[in-house]
């Protein structure tokens, strides 16, 4: 990412974070550390609505090299107005939505997907659910 391309990112996101009430400089330190950090790991919310925990177990299934993920705007979502989903697609076998970026980190990614910025999206896993009660959960890595 060149110098232009984190200015503006950085400015994308904290020109967000200050019309949803944050004051101007805490907006600006965090897009900074958000752009300076790059890399963030985080896990999906929202795994055990509807047949998402089924989804899950299918999903760990197959290698993860064959999973790919993608991060889409859920527009007209009445929770939340900067939702952020996670879209799962196994190469030759379609995609489904599994979760939701978590709401605070969702108010940073939002801005930049919305401009059209890069923001890549890896699988990094599937956890829990190996005894029977047990929720699966799955963890991503996101890239600004």
């Amino acid at each position: 990412m060149t110098a232009k391309e984190k200015r503006s990112a950085v400015m994308t996101i904290a020109n967000a974070l200050y019309k949803q009430g944050m004051s101007r400089s805490a907006a600006m330190v965090r897009a900074w550390i958000t752009v300076k950090l790059r890399t963030i790991h985080t896990k999906a919310a929202g795994v055990t609505f509807g047949r998402r925990q089924g989804l899950l177990d299918r999903l760990s299934r197959y290698n993860s090299e064959d999973i790919t993920i993608e991060l889409q705007r859920g527009n007209g979502n009445a929770y939340d107005p900067n939702a952020v989903q996670i879209v799962a697609g196994v190469k030759g076998k379609g995609s489904a939505v599994m979760g939701y970026i978590g709401r605070e980190l969702a108010k940073v990614i939002a801005p930049l997907l919305d401009k059209g910025k890069a923001v890549k999206a890896m699988f990094a896993g599937i956890t829990g659910g190996h005894e029977y009660g047990l929720n699966y959960g799955m963890n991503v890595v996101i890239n600004i």
